[in-house]
């Protein structure tokens, strides 16, 4: 069938639906007999007023503009996750699938009707290669440009594991992870990958290539300008059919995915340098110390077009390792070391990681076989110092490896393959909050307040200038390749007319690189290693299973600078007497604090309790707590977490510095010294927010937060329950913290309100 015949179907699906009045708002019919002419005419009333159409390009005036999706007004109304209502029109309730999408995107190129030699006289003669991308198509602030909604594209894709089958959300045009009416439930998170015709060239900072662009080498972004480094752009979309390109009237294309985990392999190769860790030689090359199955594969629905990459979906996020039909073990170190009851495997030079950080080492296996959880000992982390048993081993489902794209016309025209990186990741629980938004908002901040908030500034994958992972089995990556996660825009001259700065907030997840948080001790999404001297991504070096990084990267808030949990306020004092102090407070609820039924990690928060005519800040105690445990009980929800949006969240990081000034605490020492035993958003009319502004004498004119915090003591076992600590609690201080206004009312105990007016943080 041809391509502008699915279209039309397409279109006489939606049409009844809301559509086809929306589109005649802008001159359009799309119930036309003759669609492909209707599409093609100038629109001489397209209204850009309207809601989701702000940030259609300038330039764009027809249904469809030949080899422009961005200038292509079907195609802008119906990828863009902006377009979901229009005036008269009762709130649209249909949308189009992600297959449909796709098809209207094809048909925009091939109504270029172009051959291959007019491309490549398009990029000026130089070389063409089929090249893999993951893409999405962006509002117009979240684009390469920031000038109009656009495709977005990238190198390197990012899909998440979970418990339960993917759902795309046609509203929000894209994948979410929330399951409805089961909070405990994970959905994986798919990537969309294509293939396209696609030219290498220069960095160029005025056109925008890429995203983000970085003219200098700095101690912040410690890799080659931008304009040194060489970077593909995609010209021309590939699909399969006679419509692709003129002259190529057969033309086929078809996806592959190769997909690994070699976490557990890694880690026995680290152990067995000086010591027999149980398993070595050709066991470690099968699986589970090396596996693909289970992974991720190519979906074959209907509803999604070629190349999206799904995760499996597993019962848990982690499960317990088996290998020749008995429960898989390895030999725990003598006098190892560790971080808090977490094995630590050592680093390579320059911090890279050949094996995973950290290991899981709290299921000791008995010489009779049978399972003790050295959780139910009072000196678990000593435990595993000591070492000298045998530990089960865990595995979880992510992993790292490509997509590639095979069209033997095009190969057999001397055109060669480029593949996409790809990342099977943890979930992400700030889904309506990506990476780069943090690092941008950061760097809007006075240099000396941003240095006091993070130890080390939070960076975006997409910032990265790093090789793929070369060490993958057959990878088909080298150490040249640096520009694999920067984000691109379709070739070409980027407009030079301005639109509306749209974003919209969205509960969907991303499958772009500036959704995953950059490369750091040992990384949340992805790690590194180091291969002749030159650094690449490997998912090996984190954490195993994944969990068990989880648990260290969010309660070290300061250490770990991401949009990820900071669970420090849940324990006492740090993972190894260490203090770290808060810097984006997760709320009472979101931490299960007062009985809240949905803390994100499965640990309930602190709570105040009196003994002994004291009164005392109960935690639980951090060597106990097991991350794994909650994976495998399915205690993990996103339920709450995945409601933040970017402004709370850059409210809640800014709220958290102006309570710190209120308490005269400036320098990272003083902070340590400040335990936050509660926080939660003011509602409007809160009782007790009007007697503070009442006896203060004043208002709180914008949204505000409540803060408790005291200053720490030395922590001690409860003597109830060697599984929690409690630290006393001699100044209570409470605080109510408007961060647009910088206004903060603040008590101590019982004393009065008073108000403190914070000027410039730096």
């Amino acid at each position: 069938m041809a391509l502008i015949d699915q279209v039309k179907q397409v279109c006489t699906r939606l049409a009844p639906h809301g559509w086809a009045e929306l589109f005649k708002l802008h001159g359009l019919d799309i119930t036309a007999a003759d669609l492909g002419k209707e599409l093609s005419r100038p629109l001489p009333g397209i209204r850009r007023e309207l809601q989701g159409f702000e940030d259609f390009a300038v330039e764009g005036s027809r249904g469809i503009e030949p080899g422009q999706p961005a200038r292509s007004l079907l195609y802008h109304a119906l990828a863009s996750p902006g377009v979901v209502e229009g005036p008269g029109i009762p709130r649209l309730e249909h949308f189009p699938t992600l297959a449909e999408l796709d098809t209207v995107e094809s048909y925009v190129f091939a109504a270029r009707k172009a051959s291959l030699q007019e491309l490549r006289t398009q990029v000026q003669g130089l070389p063409l290669a089929v090249v893999v991308f993951s893409s999405e198509y962006r509002t117009s602030k979240h684009t390469a440009h920031g000038k109009h909604a656009d495709l977005v594209f990238s190198r390197s894709g990012v899909s998440r594991v979970g418990t339960a089958e993917p759902l795309y959300h046609h509203r929000f045009r894209g994948f979410v992870p929330q399951v409805d009416g089961n909070p405990y439930a994970i959905r994986v998170s798919p990537a969309r990958f294509s293939a396209w015709l696609a030219v290498k060239l220069k960095g160029d900072k005025s056109n925008f290539l890429p995203m983000r662009f970085f003219g200098k080498r700095t101690n912040e972004h410690p890799f080659e300008p931008d304009d040194t480094l060489e970077f593909w752009q995609p010209v021309h979309k590939l699909f399969s059919g006679p419509e692709c390109l003129r002259d190529f009237p057969e033309l086929t294309l078809s996806f592959e995915a190769r997909h690994f985990n070699e976490k557990l392999r890694r880690a026995h190769l680290a152990l067995g340098k000086n010591f027999d860790s149980g398993w070595k030689g050709a066991d470690l090359d099968n699986p589970p110390f090396r596996f693909s199955e289970g992974l991720a594969e190519l979906s074959t629905s209907p509803e999604l077009p070629p190349g999206v990459l799904v995760p499996v979906p597993h019962a848990a996020l982690t499960e317990p390792a088996s290998y020749q039909g008995k429960p898989l073990t390895y030999n725990v170190p003598t006098n190892a070391p560790v971080v808090s009851s977490s094995l630590l495997l050592p680093s390579g030079g320059g911090g890279a990681r050949s094996a995973p950080e950290f290991l899981h080492a709290r299921t000791r296996v008995e010489a009779d076989g049978s399972l003790s959880d050295l959780n139910n000992l009072p000196e678990v982390a000593e435990e595993v110092r000591r070492g000298g048993f045998k530990a089960l081993h865990y595995l979880d489902f992510s992993g790292d490896g490509w997509v590639s794209a095979s069209c033997p016309r095009l190969q057999a025209a001397g055109l060669s393959g480029v593949a996409a990186y790809s990342m099977v990741a943890a979930p992400n629980f700030f889904v309506s909050y990506s990476q780069r938004e943090l690092t941008e908002w950061t760097e809007g901040l006075p240099k000396e307040m941003r240095d006091r908030i993070w130890a080390t500034p939070p960076d975006a994958l997409s910032d990265e200038r790093i090789a793929p992972n070369v060490l993958l089995p057959g990878s088909p990556f080298t150490l040249r390749d640096l520009s694999s996660t920067a984000l691109v825009s379709l070739f070409g001259k980027v407009s030079s007319h301005n639109t509306r700065p749209v974003s919209v907030t969205l509960q969907r997840h991303s499958h772009l690189p500036d959704h995953a948080a950059g490369i750091f001790a040992p990384g949340w999404d992805v790690s590194f290693d180091i291969t002749d001297g030159v650094k690449h991504m490997a998912a090996y070096g984190l954490g195993s299973p994944f969990p068990e990084d989880a648990k260290l990267c969010a309660a070290l808030s300061t250490f770990w600078p991401a949009a990820a949990p900071d669970a420090t306020r849940t324990f006492s004092r740090g993972s190894d007497g260490s203090n770290y102090f808060t810097v984006a407070p997760l709320t009472d609820a979101e931490i299960g604090q007062h009985g809240g039924p949905l803390p994100w990690d499965g640990e309930a928060g602190p709570k105040l309790i009196s003994a002994d005519g004291k009164r005392y800040a109960e935690f639980e105690s951090f060597d106990h707590t097991d991350y794994v445990r909650n994976a495998l009980e399915k205690k993990f929800t996103l339920q709450l977490t995945s409601q933040v949006t970017a402004r709370r969240y850059e409210d809640r990081v800014l709220s958290m510095a102006l309570a710190y000034r209120a308490l005269d605490a400036i320098q990272q020492k003083q902070k340590n010294n400040l335990i936050v035993l509660s926080f939660r958003e003011v509602l409007p009319g809160d009782t007790e927010l009007l007697r503070a502004q009442a006896q203060a004498r004043t208002t709180l004119p914008f949204e505000s937060y409540r803060f408790e915090i005291f200053p720490a003591e030395k922590a001690e076992r409860s003597p109830d329950d060697f599984r929690k600590r409690r630290v006393e609690v001699k100044a209570l201080h409470t605080l109510f913290v408007d961060p647009r206004s910088r206004r903060i009312l603040h008590k101590q105990d019982n004393g009065a309100w008073s108000l403190t007016q914070v000027g410039p943080l730096a």
